[in-house]
């Protein structure tokens, strides 16, 4: 094997070493949308502004480590890490929906109430008849 096909190889195999930083926000990225997942489900009214600020950071933190880490670079660690993010994020996503449909339903109810409570009955649907 000559110096080049050698050099090739090289470049071929990610070095670790150039996944770490991006690995570290992967990491801290995943735990701070995990926390969040586990609040909202221990108590479905807890407060996530803490968990949106943590989460803001966390983005920051991936864009700039995304920027100094080329794909060539990825290590299987930061691979299986990415795909295990994945998963943390899908969860979070799927609850989060589940919470927003669930305020959007009481917010259509409680609008339907207050237009109710205003209306005089002028415009509402007159009362089927009795069947005969």
């Amino acid at each position: 094997m000559d110096a080049g096909q050698e050099i090739a190889i090289q470049e071929q195999v990610p070095n670790p070493v150039h996944s770490a930083p991006l690995i570290v926000a992967v990491k801290r990225a995943s735990n701070a949308v995990r926390d969040e997942t586990l609040a909202l489900r221990a108590d479905p009214i807890a407060d996530l502004k803490r968990f949106e600020y943590a989460k803001s950071q966390a983005l920051l933190d991936l864009s700039r480590a995304r920027s100094a880490v080329p794909p060539n670079a990825f290590s299987r660690e930061l691979k299986a890490d990415l795909a295990e993010f994945k998963e943390v994020l899908e969860e979070n996503v799927g609850l989060l929906r589940l919470h927003m449909n669930a305020v959007s339903e009481v917010v259509q109810m409680m609008s339907r109430t207050m237009i109710d409570f205003d209306s005089d009955g002028t415009y509402q649907a007159p009362f089927p008849e009795p069947a005969r």
